[in-house]
């Protein structure tokens, strides 16, 4: 049978029958793809100039399939901040080096983030770009990836600091600033192209704010 067509000449693929043992895997990948193309178009065209017609276009499936993936635009963009977080990679990095120094992790971790918005490069793009002028996407980038990060790394850092240093320090202040630290430096140096003015080894860069965040620019000297 021919496949129906759109007036743009592109196929459109309908749901096709798979297996009941394939199907959770399938329609993870089949996600995926839809994923890949929104961060595409919202980069070309930004998140409000691009519809969910425009997306499904993209893909190859009619907008009614892709309603079956994906119900709203909210929901394809709660897909892409689920499947483009870091926070799974920095629950199994701190999960796995409990019983190491809090130097080494923090070393491990400003690597593992260093790499993931490497990775993470279109998204990344996107946030600084669009989420001034979308405050309610903010707030949902807020409660769904930035406040979680934030708790995950207070409550390691609670396990991991002496008694008398969590009393004096707000730990959420301490955590996000890690954060901020490591994504502002790479946004500034590798995305934005600082790096080309002010070349540094990717190896140094990652131990100086070690080294910052663990004791500070004028650790053992008078305030």
């Amino acid at each position: 049978a021919r496949l129906p067509m759109t007036n743009q000449s592109v196929i459109l693929y309908p749901m096709p029958k798979v297996a009941a043992k394939d199907r959770e895997a399938f329609v993870e990948s089949r996600r995926g793809e839809i994923v890949e193309a929104a961060v595409r178009l919202w980069g070309e065209r930004g998140y409000d100039g691009t519809s969910m017609a425009a997306v499904a276009r993209e893909v190859g499936l009619a907008k009614g399939t892709l309603y079956l993936y994906c119900p709203s635009k909210l929901a394809l963009l709660d897909e892409v901040l689920r499947r483009y977080s870091l926070r799974p990679d920095v629950e199994r990095l701190l999960a796995s080096l409990q019983d190491r120094p809090l130097g080494e992790v923090v070393r491990m971790l400003i690597r593992l983030c260093w790499e993931a918005l490497e990775a993470r490069r279109p998204v990344v793009s996107l946030l600084p770009r669009e989420l001034p002028h979308q405050l309610d996407k903010a707030e949902h980038f807020l409660t769904e990836v930035l406040v979680p990060m934030n708790r995950l790394l207070a409550a390691f850092l609670e396990q991991k600091l002496p008694p008398e240093r969590v009393a004096r320090l707000n730990l959420v202040v301490a955590g996000r600033s890690l954060m901020t630290m490591v994504v502002f430096y790479w946004v500034s140096q590798d995305f934005v192209g600082a790096g080309r003015h002010l070349p540094v080894p990717e190896e140094q860069a990652a131990e100086t704010l070690t080294e910052l965040f663990l004791n500070g620019v004028l650790a053992g000297q008078p305030a």
